[in-house]
């Protein structure tokens, strides 16, 4: 297991966390984020031509598909196709044909900081080969998992047309019940992803039956009942298809 690339995709995945509640373009600010985290993140590794030309791919490729965002075309996808590239580009600096590796002098430097404060010890528990890859799998679940289900519920046109979360005419309420929605997929997905890796499978029920009671009486509206139905479903696969996957890496 490859402990730097999987290190470093969750830093990028943790970066992506600025898009969880915005669906139009991101902000200056939000853009300078994204970069920060993936630039601090790539400190821990060793400095060199590689590291260089990755940090500038990912600058690129931040750059690159933000443009394309501002020019309003359909950001969903293009964010799990930005991610995509991320991932391939990783995969390759990270695999042994170039072979970036961890900076040791960073961790000898925490571990000296890690007398003075156990935040430090609890860091490189996080940063343990399997620790690593259940985070990932977590991150996958709670943002990049609605990225895929809502290109997907719109490639279906499943569900009403307020479901565009980047609608110019979405009054208040409708874009506060949809931020709603989008919260309680994500808790949704993350407790069944935490019940597949942890083998009670019996919690996936209760959490569908709390979601169905919860909205029982918006259940007689046809066009609503089917656009929860096949979320729902949909949630539960990517949730328990991200678990399994984890499960086989560990």
């Amino acid at each position: 297991m490859n402990t730097e690339f999987f290190f470093m995709v969750n830093v990028v995945l943790a970066s992506r966390l600025v898009y969880l509640f915005r669906d139009g373009p991101l902000t200056t600010r939000g853009l300078l984020f994204l970069f920060i985290v993936q630039a601090v993140g790539l400190l821990a590794f060793q400095l060199g031509i590689a590291w260089a030309i990755l940090f500038g791919l990912l600058l690129l490729n931040g750059l690159a598909f933000h443009r394309l965002e501002k020019r309003r075309i359909p950001n969903k996808g293009l964010r799990l196709l930005s991610l995509a590239v991320q991932i391939v580009l990783l995969s390759v600096f990270f695999s042994p044909w170039i072979g970036i590796t961890f900076n040791s002098e960073v961790f000898v430097s925490m571990a000296g900081i890690g007398r003075f404060s156990v935040l430090v010890t609890l860091l490189e528990r996080i940063c343990r080969p399997g620790t690593t890859v259940v985070l990932m799998g977590g991150l996958l679940v709670s943002n990049e998992a609605n990225h895929l289900l809502r290109l997907l519920l719109a490639g279906l046109r499943v569900g009403p047309a307020a479901a565009a979360g980047d609608n110019p005419n979405m009054t208040a309420a409708d874009r506060s019940e949809y931020n709603t929605g989008r919260v309680i997929g994500i808790l949704e997905r993350i407790i069944i992803y935490v019940a597949v890796l942890t083998d009670q499978i019996a919690a996936i029920g209760l959490v569908l039956a709390v979601k169905g009671l919860a909205r029982f009486k918006e259940m007689d509206d046809r066009p609503f009942a089917e656009y929860v139905l096949v979320g729902t479903l949909l949630s539960l696969l990517l949730a328990v298809f991200v678990a399994l996957l984890v499960k086989s890496l560990i």
